[in-house]
């Protein structure tokens, strides 16, 4: 391939003409698989330059960030540094910085410098280079996991036989951590920033949600090995490796890792190797045909930014400072640095229903540890939310569990029956990864997906009927035995292993190896933390809050035109001597008297 590459001075966009940089490349590959013209051309130049490329003291992820930035730029000469402070000072700025930015991240995570080999293969052997990283975005459907399992192995340095279930979730993790901080304007741009990341970051909660993540793969692995076959998947790969029973502790199958992130985390590849790719191929100011720029992971913010009705104007990109007990801190003390939260990353491997735009809602620690708190804090809003929960087992002191659910559906106040669509799921976060699909209702069976039971309000015309009914918040089961259940106190909550309504499976702690206990039976946990969070985009968050203000207005209303007539209805009662009281004793003294000087004036009349 010959590729004519000239340069001038001037600050323009790729692609515009003068100052531009012109490329003469030849006609681009019949089929692009997803990419538009201007964007292969982009790679191809990428390429071409990569390989040309000899400070061989930079890795080969380094080399695509930096190039890729000077082509935004319009730029490039053998000697980038002198000539961008020559001709272009104000641009050399913003390269520099934003290299520099790069570098620092790889000195703060050490998953980066695997890439090198894997990605500088790719550039300068692979025959099938285009279709290759259409796979790894995810551009291209076809082959797309086959692709990026096999990449993540070359990076990991698997074997022929397995991989380390830890190593490979670390990578992701890393690569989605990269890729958020690289996406946010003026973080990090300078050495002085590597100590105050590592500073901020989170390291213990960074761990959990690794070792999380792999437990589920390496919980996955085993039941595929045990029984054949997982959960009425499908009778291909990894469910059917019974060699697999033989591969060392901590490691999985390349096609168990396949089958495990197609049926529980089918993000996961997009929001972290697919999302790091584009961030480092493309430039922010480059226009990508097919999508939308890839955004930083959501961060969890207050809904007071919305809902309060004397919140100050916030500039572009700050957010209001939040201290979670589940998600962490959402700020470094910059206003233009947000942190990722850790459990945030797990969430994203789910669904992409979870990203955007996370505010909690409700949490006890700052809204209050009561049910009418909780009530006035979810009822009206209309739209998903996640509900997490932090609690320790009353059997097992020792280290804490973090559940909860998920649904689309508003939330229901005194229902005496279950509510709610089939959107919803159950989830663990700590100490393994679950994820429970709702069942689809058949019959009789199922569709018990929401309850919402509260002793404020409840008309009914039997009241002993009351204490058949839990007095709380739950997913799944029964009117009298939910199978997630949060009492009315907030003090406790139970979960049960199965019903008919989610999927199999344990929530919290390990089955009891207790022979007198039914493996059925509920498990009771104290619970520590209970935060609810708003989640969506911003149109979603924006009209489910709307609808809480129209209910909270009418709510309002209704309180005070009850009030009204409450007091009128309270001073007929007491004019008429339903209520005893001498406040109006003086008019029944002024009757009496004109009562008995009437009798008076007549028995003179009638002579008596």
């Amino acid at each position: 391939m010959g590729t004519a590459i000239s340069l001038e001075s001037g600050g323009s966009t790729p692609g515009s003409g003068s100052g531009a940089l012109a490329i003469a490349a030849e006609a681009s590959p019949p089929a692009n698989f997803g990419f538009s013209l201007q964007e292969s051309h982009h790679l191809f130049l990428l390429r071409r330059l990569a390989c040309d490329e000899k400070r061989s003291e930079n890795s080969f992820v380094e080399i695509l960030w930096t190039l890729s930035r000077l082509h935004s730029a319009s730029l490039y000469a053998s000697d980038i540094d002198a000539h961008l402070e020559k001709h272009l000072p104000t641009q050399s700025a913003s390269v520099q910085s934003r290299c520099r930015r790069m570098g620092v991240l790889f000195s703060v995570f050490p998953s980066l410098s695997k890439l090198h080999v894997a990605l500088e293969d790719i550039f300068t052997n692979d025959d099938r280079f285009l279709e290759t990283l259409a796979n790894l975005l995810g551009d291209n459907d076809y082959r797309r996991n086959n692709i990026s399992m096999e990449f993540l192995s070359c990076v990991c340095k698997s074997d022929d036989e397995s991989i380390s279930a830890y190593e490979v979730v670390e990578l992701c993790f890393e690569m989605a951590s990269i890729s958020h901080y690289l996406l946010q304007e003026n973080v990090f741009d300078d050495a002085d920033r590597v100590n105050e990341l590592m500073e901020t970051r989170n390291i213990l909660s960074e761990n959990a949600t690794v070792h999380s993540l792999a437990n589920s793969l390496l919980e996955f692995a085993k039941s595929c090995r045990d029984d054949g076959f997982f959960g009425g998947g499908d009778n291909t790969g990894a469910c059917r490796d019974k060699s697999s029973s033989k591969i060392a502790d901590g490691r999985v199958t390349k096609a168990e890792l396949s089958d495990w992130q197609r049926q529980v985390v089918p993000d996961l590849i997009l929001c972290s190797l697919s999302r790091f790719l584009r961030v480092v191929l493309f430039p922010s100011e480059y226009v990508l045909s097919q999508q939308n720029a890839p955004k930083p992971l959501p961060t969890v913010r207050t809904s007071k930014e919305i809902t309060s009705k004397t919140k100050t104007k916030l500039k572009d990109g700050e957010i209001l400072p939040l201290s979670s007990q589940i998600f962490g801190v959402n700020t470094n003390g910059r206003s233009a640095g947000t942190m990722l939260s850790p459990p945030i990353f797990a969430f994203a491997s789910i669904s992409p229903k979870l990203g955007e735009k996370w505010y909690q809602i409700y949490a006890g620690e700052t809204e209050g540890w009561t049910f009418q708190a909780l009530e006035n804090s979810i009822l009206g809003y209309e739209g998903p939310t996640i509900l997490v929960i932090q609690a320790q087992s009353e059997q097992e002191r020792n280290g804490t569990v973090t559940f909860g659910a998920y649904t689309a559906s508003k939330w229901e106040k005194n229902k005496r029956d279950f509510f709610g669509t089939a959107d919803c799921f159950l989830f663990q976060l700590q100490p393994t990864m679950r994820v429970l699909k709702s069942l689809p209702k058949t019959g009789t069976r199922g569709g018990n997906y929401m309850y919402f039971h509260s002793n404020t309000n409840v008309q009914t015309a039997n009241p002993s009927r009351k204490d058949d009914l839990k007095v709380g918040l739950g997913f799944g089961g029964t009117v009298r035995n939910p199978r997630l259940f949060i009492d009315s106190n907030l003090e406790f909550c139970s979960v049960s292993p199965h019903d008919t309504s989610f999927e199999e499976g344990h929530l919290g702690s390990p089955p009891s190896n207790d022979l007198f206990m039914s493996p059925s039976s509920s498990s009771v946990y104290n619970i520590y933390s209970l935060e609810i969070y708003a989640v969506g985009d911003e149109e979603t968050i924006h009209r489910g809050f709307r609808a809480q203000r129209q209910h909270r207005d009418i709510a309002d209303a209704t309180l005070r035109n009850a009030r009204t007539v409450d007091k009128a209805a309270f001073l007929g009662d007491m004019r008429n001597g339903f209520i005893e009281t001498k406040a109006f004793a003086h008019r029944g003294q002024v009757d009496g008297r004109a009562n008995g000087y009437m009798k008076g004036e007549e028995g003179k009349a009638n002579g008596l």
